[in-house]
């Protein structure tokens, strides 16, 4: 009798564990905040998260074991959420002086783009210094360099968005224009005016893109570093130049 009170018990908490342990073989899934509006490297498109960024983030967590998935939002909104803890992290965004202790930052960046000036047609090639005492459009919430940010003789104009920044440009509400370069030569190349009369004059600076984890987060900081891991097994192993070179034609 012993004997079989014992077995029953024995295979009565071996069907607890079963039922009460997770599968060592589940992948982890995360959720990030995604721009919705930054197309060609972040932004919404049939109802779904597109672009460069999401595609190396997703290769790179995967390399790790991890799932994501994205919760596609305003850049303000994502910024804002990831500040205080409401969301995981945020992407994509330059570091600055104002935000390099606001969040986690990993290492290696997501990619690098340049930060160009744009006037209407004709005009010859210029530089920041030139951009003194005229008004320069910006979109409200990105980051921009302290050579920008800092010099009061450069008059901002905030717009909602990197098209309304071409709006202005053609409307000649401001003189000058500074949108990232590809998302502006992807603008360029869908619409007619803005390929015809609006010109590159100028390069401000080659940015860095990264995500930014937050520091109110309980996982903010592992994942920071698990996703710099996840960054350095995908460019070691072809992943990321498959990536980048599928970008580049679908630009074309």
């Amino acid at each position: 009798m012993h004997k079989i009170f014992a077995l029953i018990l024995s295979l009565s908490l071996l069907t607890l564990s079963c039922v009460s342990l997770p599968s060592a073989n589940a992948a982890e899934s995360i959720t990030l905040n995604a721009e919705d509006d930054w197309a060609p490297y972040s932004y919404v498109a049939a109802g779904k998260i597109q672009g460069f960024a999401p595609k190396v983030i997703s290769a790179a967590f995967a390399s790790q074991g991890i799932k994501v998935n994205y919760n596609a939002v305003p850049f303000t909104r994502c910024l804002r959420e990831t500040l205080s803890g409401a969301a995981l992290a945020c992407f994509d965004i330059e570091i600055n002086s104002e935000n390099e202790q606001q969040y986690h930052f990993h290492k290696t960046p997501l990619f690098v783009e340049g930060l160009s000036i744009f006037a209407k047609a004709p005009h010859r090639k210029i530089t920041v210094a030139d951009l003194e005492g005229h008004t320069v459009a910006i979109t409200n919430g990105y980051t921009y360099p302290p050579l920008i940010m800092n010099n009061r003789k450069i008059l901002k104009d905030g717009s909602p968005s990197d098209e309304v920044q071409f709006k202005k440009l053609l409307a000649g509400r401001v003189q000058y224009a500074l949108v990232n370069s590809t998302p502006a030569k992807l603008m360029q190349k869908n619409n007619q005016r803005y390929r015809t009369q609006i010109i590159e004059v100028g390069l401000v600076n080659q940015a860095r893109f990264y995500i930014g984890f937050s520091k109110k987060h309980p996982d903010g900081l592992r994942l920071r570093q698990v996703f710099e891991q996840g960054l350095s097994t995908i460019k070691a192993n072809g992943q990321y130049a498959q990536l980048e070179q599928q970008f580049k034609a679908s630009l074309q």
